[in-house]
């Protein structure tokens, strides 16, 4: 647990160093400060920094809290993760954690479509078409297989539903799905080291699993499709590893261990 008492601390989410944000002792809040301007030559002598300075060569270094302090006694007095970057921040998930996150976190779904298919009766009549081989009853049972039937409907409204209580709740409460648990990553806010809020992980599934509600509308069901293997191809590329869910929802995912 992170014990560090609240205080004003380098800034891990900064883009230049040297710029500060307060820790309340729980979290990183929104107060920032910019960096204080380089000082010349001539103060850095005066002010004991320069070669021959109390801070110079075998001098004690200075505590973590510090401006001044080492990037590793920042990442270690902040809590983040093992393997920290120089900045003390966590390393990205790399794109073959995402993708095993991804399928693993498929298998609920699976399992949940299979009861659904066992519990309106699918399951019965394709086993009982199949067993008579008439052809007429196989298409019946694809039709009731069809997205746009009652037994379509209802599955996809159910998976709608699973998908959103799952990926979002998760993602608010624990910061990441058990498939990201069992790979370890974990969802974070871009701007401070905290789980999403609800608001946040909400628009990330809508932009993850929202198109898949036009893969039954002709020609735009295509390019939902389209768009959704470039959302989950985008990483590779992508100075950060996000995918446009991430860019919509203001997170990273980040590795957990």
């Amino acid at each position: 647990m992170n014990e560090q008492p609240a205080g004003w601390y380098p800034d891990p989410f900064a883009a230049v160093p040297g710029a500060t944000r307060y820790w309340d002792g729980e979290r990183w809040t929104s107060n920032a400060q910019a960096p204080a301007p380089e000082p010349q030559p001539a103060q850095r002598e005066h002010d004991g920094h320069g070669a021959g300075g109390a801070r110079g060569f075998g001098a004690a270094s200075p505590p973590a809290g510090h401006p001044e302090a080492q990037p590793w006694q920042r990442a270690a007095a902040q809590g983040w993760d093992q393997g920290a970057d120089a900045q003390g921040q966590p390393p990205l998930a790399s794109w073959g954690r995402r993708v095993g996150a991804y399928l693993l976190d498929c298998i609920p779904m699976i399992v949940l479509t299979m009861v659904l298919l066992q519990l309106l009766g699918v399951v019965d009549a394709m086993n009982a078409a199949l067993a008579s081989g008439d052809a007429a009853a196989i298409d019946e049972v694809n039709a009731m297989l069809s997205t746009l039937s009652p037994v379509g409907l209802a599955i996809s409204a159910a998976n709608l539903a699973f998908s959103a209580i799952y990926n979002i709740g998760f993602h608010v409460s624990r910061g990441a799905t058990p498939g990201k648990m069992l790979v370890g990553i974990r969802v974070r806010r871009i701007d401070e080291d905290r789980n999403p809020e609800l608001r946040g992980a909400g628009l990330r599934w809508l932009v993850q699993f929202g198109p898949n509600l036009l893969n039954s509308v002709p020609a735009i069901g295509f390019l939902s499709g389209v768009f959704s293997i470039a959302d989950h191809l985008w990483p590779l590329w992508d100075p950060r590893n996000q995918a446009f869910h991430d860019k919509a929802g203001r997170t990273v995912v980040v590795r957990s261990r």
